[in-house]
């Protein structure tokens, strides 16, 4: 019987070493995605063939269709990505420690500022999510209205119908006024319009009564 294989371990650190096939592929998969996003934003989705994304990200017709099975395939990746991002942003409002003014505008500069980071991907989202992407989009939305609305005590002052209201009109609040921010509408008033959107965010959770003031 031939001695059993054992893998490979980094120089030094007794673990194993790390799979070279398996990063490779994993780069070669992100490549697509960026690349699928930068013909998206020139081109336009419709116009954009998979042989594009191929030739944008130096790899072979048959590489793509190793990764996915078409361009709705990477669309749905990137929309996956959105959400479990957004979904991490707002369980991170949860673990706010209070809603004071300067809470609430510090997570709201986080977020905005995430979402220029990513402003091809997300124009794409949102011109996709009309779409193929409505049904998914409901039912994060109803995840995310779960995330926003807890710790329940500090939403206490609503009822919970109430609350979730409240919740979804900020929600939506926050996927309009992006691709609005990501044109560069409102880059000249970035911090009057956080002041603002702070205010409003406020206003509309309660706050002061939540805190008792």
């Amino acid at each position: 019987m031939p001695p059993a294989t054992r893998r490979r371990t980094a120089p030094g650190s007794g673990a194993p070493a790390p799979d070279l096939r398996a990063q490779h592929k994993q780069l070669t998969r992100a490549r697509l995605v960026s690349a699928a996003v930068d013909v998206f934003e020139e081109k336009g989705y419709d116009a954009t063939t998979v042989d594009d994304v191929a030739v944008r990200a130096g790899a072979a017709r048959a590489t793509f269709y190793l990764h996915f099975s078409g361009k709705a395939d990477i669309v749905g990746e990137l929309a996956d990505r959105i959400w479990a991002d957004t979904g991490r942003k707002f369980a991170a409002f949860a673990e706010l420690p209070d809603w004071s003014a300067a809470s609430i505008r510090g997570w709201l500069a986080e977020y905005v500022e995430t979402g220029e980071e990513n402003k091809k991907a997300l124009k794409l989202f949102a011109e996709q999510l009309p779409h193929t992407l409505r049904r998914q989009h409901a039912a994060h939305q109803q995840e995310f209205i779960r995330s926003l609305t807890r710790p329940a005590e500090r939403w206490s002052h609503f009822t919970r119908p109430e609350a979730k209201r409240r919740a979804f009109l900020l929600i939506n609040q926050l996927e309009t006024l992006m691709p609005s921010w990501q044109s560069g509408r409102w880059d000249r008033e970035r911090s009057a319009m956080l002041d603002t959107l702070t205010a409003v965010w406020r206003a509309t959770l309660g706050a002061d009564h939540a805190d008792g003031s």
